[in-house]
Formats: structure tokens, C-alpha cells, sequence
């Protein structure tokens, strides 16, 4: 599930998704389907991804039709996510069908704004509804067992998810380099720190070679979902460096075992995490953020405790019911 945040993030949406609102109306027949969507019957047709430079959405739509925009972090900083001519093309095109749907379903209030912004649309089109973290419970006797089989240290700072540019990992990495503790590592989890040597991974692995502290960081690669919640259960503080964010999911699975979450302030991401963590901009102050955590136990222990009230905030039944509200609004306007 970490070939990239998003693809993580996506995966973990529509499986949860599916299985909340299997449970909120049984009366309903729903269909998971990669093709022939119009063809089976339905009343209506859910695509839970969209993508600016890909074909996710067929032109021509018989049904009522939902889309979920999870952020449009691509169209908005189009330096550091270059499209070239095929992919203006595909955008142009996708632009004007999200455009035709019935309704757009998007995470957050910051990515509601960017899609009202960018695509035109109108705020009645758009509904907010905020995702929930993964339903994987922590087992505690998978602790140790976790521990070992990824070779984890003492004290450590966690980070899960993908190397995107606004993800801001050189950034992190910089950072924990100039950290006052010298006993605490910098662990990286993600599917995307051990693939192919793409311009963000060679980036990033720049910035660790140049790095006092190299090491004490390490890039661990695919944890499996079920080890994740250890994980995070045995990180000193889940941090979330980003540039900008559309909701910010690994903040609610930190936050769902206890983890201190220290995070950026940008995008959703304090929208998401609320009272539950501690803030800084990514740009000025995430080293003090870091320091001040790591060296108050007080401190940590009010942020588990935080975080944790504030993850039970988020549940996929609320997800489901909001989602189905949608169904129903789009079916009485047909």
C-alpha cells in the first residue's frame, strides 16, 4: 500500500469506502468495477480517483456520475510536476469532463477551494467529506516482532508515505541533520525510497550523503499495512514535513496508536490533525518543532493523548453516510 502516498492513501479510500457503506445499507448492491461501468445496471457510478494528466474519467456518461478529487497539488505547482504536451492534452480533456459530472467529493476544505479555483466550478457542486484512518488494529504482541524484522532503533523519528516534492523529505532530512539529540534516527517509510531512481529519490539520497547524520537515517522501503500501527506505536514522534497536503492520512494513523505528531502547517493539514498536534512551517521553524519534542517527555505524552481523542473523530461509518448523502442528493436532481 506505499507505492506512493496517494496510490496508498487512494487504495486504503475505496476499500474502506466500499466496506462502510456495504455496512451502512445492506439494501444497496454495490459494484466494484475497473470497466464497464455503465453497463451493469446501476443507478449511479463513483470513481474515487482523479488524476489531471490521465484518462480517469471516460467522456461519455449515460449515469449519474460522482468523482472524488482527493487535491490538486499537481496543477497547482506545475514547475515541480511538468506535464509536457501529452499530458496538457489529457488535462484539457479531463477538465472538461470533471467538469460534466454530477458532483465532486474531495477530502478537505483547502482542496475544495483548489478545485473551486481551478476547475470553475461551483461550491454547491462540491462536497468535503474527510477520510478516516485505516481500520488495521495494532496488535501489541507484534511490537517486538515488528521492532525486529525491520531492524528499528531506540528513538526515532518516523516518516511514512511518498517522495513527491511537496512532501518536503530533503527537507526533513535537513533537519533532523542539525537535530540537538545525536541518539535519535530518522526512519523513512514508503515503497518509493527503495524503487527506481527517479529525479526526487536521487534528491533525497543527495541529501543524505551530504548529511553528519547519515547514519542514522534509514530508508526501510514497503511496510506491510498490518505493521504499520507498530510502527508508529514505536516512533518517539511521527513527523509530516509537507510543502502542501490534500488531507493528510498518516497523521490520523499516528494519531490513531498514540504516536506525538509533529507537523507542517500547510494545506489540510491542520484541518485534519486539529488540537492533536504540534505545528510549524516547513520553511522556517521545523527544527525547533523537532527539538521541542524530542526533548519533553511532558510534552509528547500530551500530544499521544491528543491525537488519539482527535483520530476518533474520523470514522469511515461518518465517511460512508456523508458519501451516501451525495448518492441520494445526486439521484433526486435527476
Amino acid at each position: 500500500m506505499q507505492t506512493s502516498s496517494k496510490n496508498r492513501g487512494i487504495g486504503s479510500y475505496t476499500r474502506e469506502l466500499i466496506n462502510a457503506l456495504a455496512v451502512l445499507n445492506k439494501e444497496d448492491k454495490i459494484i466494484p468495477t475497473s470497466h464497464d461501468y455503465f453497463s451493469l445496471g446501476a443507478d449511479l457510478v463513483h470513481f474515487p480517483f482523479f488524476d489531471p494528466f490521465f484518462l480517469t474519467l471516460p467522456l461519455r456518461r449515460p449515469l449519474p456520475t460522482v468523482v472524488t478529487i482527493h487535491d490538486l497539488i499537481p496543477l497547482k505547482y506545475p514547475s515541480h510536476f511538468p506535464r509536457g504536451l501529452k499530458g496538457e492534452i489529457k488535462w484539457r480533456l479531463q477538465k472538461l469532463k470533471v467538469k460534466g459530472v454530477e458532483h465532486i467529493v474531495t477530502d478537505s476544505q483547502a482542496s475544495k477551494q483548489d478545485i473551486i479555483r481551478i476547475l470553475g466550478v461551483s461550491k454547491d457542486k462540491v462536497t468535503v467529506i474527510p477520510l478516516a484512518s485505516a481500520s488495521d488494529p495494532l496488535e501489541k504482541s507484534m511490537i517486538p516482532k515488528v521492532k525486529l524484522a525491520y531492524s528499528l532503533p531506540e528513538r526515532f523519528i518516523l516518516y511514512v508515505g511518498d517522495i513527491n516534492w511537496n512532501k518536503n523529505v530533503v527537507g526533513l532530512i535537513n533537519n533532523f541533520s542539525r537535530l540537538d539529540s545525536k541518539s535519535t534516527h530518522l526512519v523513512l517509510v514508503g515503497k518509493s525510497f527503495v524503487g527506481p531512481i527517479v529525479p526526487e529519490l536521487r534528491a533525497i539520497k543527495r541529501a543524505i550523503s551530504k548529511s553528519q547524520s547519515k547514519d542514522r537515517i534509514h530508508l526501510i522501503g514497503y511496510v506491510p499495512s498490518h505493521h504499520l500501527p507498530a510502527v508508529y506505536r514505536l516512533a518517539d514522534i511521527y513527523c509530516q514535513p509537507s510543502l502542501d497536503e490534500g488531507f493528510g492520512l498518516t497523521l490520523l494513523e499516528a494519531m490513531k496508536v498514540g504516536c506525538p505528531v509533529v507537523s507542517s502547517d500547510r494545506g489540510s493539514l491542520k484541518e485534519v490533525g486539529g488540537p492533536g498536534a504540534l505545528y510549524f512551517d516547513p520553511e522556517k521553524n521545523m527544527l525547533a518543532a523537532l527539538n521541542k519534542a524530542l526533548s519533553s517527555r511532558a510534552l509528547r505524552a500530551k500530544l499521544s493523548a491528543l491525537g488519539t481523542k482527535r483520530s476518533k473523530e474520523f470514522t469511515w461509518e461518518k465517511t460512508a453516510t456523508l458519501t451516501h448523502k451525495v448518492y441520494e442528493k445526486v439521484l433526486r436532481g435527476r
